[in-house]
């Protein structure tokens, strides 16, 4: 279980990476096209498509889990670069999907639209985390010392 004072080290691209996962689980269970007097749901419309963005949502939502748990910075900063990288190919597929539509004569409906929007979330939520990551300790306007490594 995550504490509170471990709930402190969320920043806003944390927080906004778990909405993104979280709304775009939402987003496949509601209907993404009307056919007629019936709906289907993301999750009935895309055969691989939904696996992949239930795939970019729970790496989302283990953003923030990372970033709350551990104390070294490798696998949050890992696991951001991650959801920067892979939430551009979840725009292009959630975009793929609005364009090209599965069904002949069907109009979207909302879970299309929050899809997208989570897939921008997610996308924004990485960068956001990416830019938070700094060198603490020193003035702003000394640079890091770097020392070479001694031969061995």
């Amino acid at each position: 279980m995550i504490g509170g004072s471990r709930l402190r080290r969320l920043r806003a691209g944390e927080w906004l990476a778990a909405a993104g996962g979280v709304a775009m689980i939402v987003a496949l269970a509601l209907p993404w096209y009307d056919v007629g007097p019936e709906t289907a749901t993301g999750f009935e419309a895309f055969t691989v498509i939904d696996v992949l963005l239930v795939l970019l949502a729970l790496l989302a939502l283990a953003l923030p889990f990372l970033q709350a748990t551990r104390d070294s910075p490798a696998l949050p900063v890992g696991a951001a670069v991650l959801t920067a990288a892979f939430g551009i190919i979840g725009i292009l597929l959630v975009l793929f999907r609005l364009i090209d539509d599965p069904f002949s004569g069907s109009s979207l409906a909302v879970g299309a639209w929050i899809g997208l929007a989570a897939a921008v979330a997610i996308e924004a939520a990485g960068w956001l985390s990416l830019d938070s990551e700094y060198v603490t300790g020193l003035p702003p306007d000394i640079e890091p010392e770097l020392r070479a490594t001694p031969a061995p």
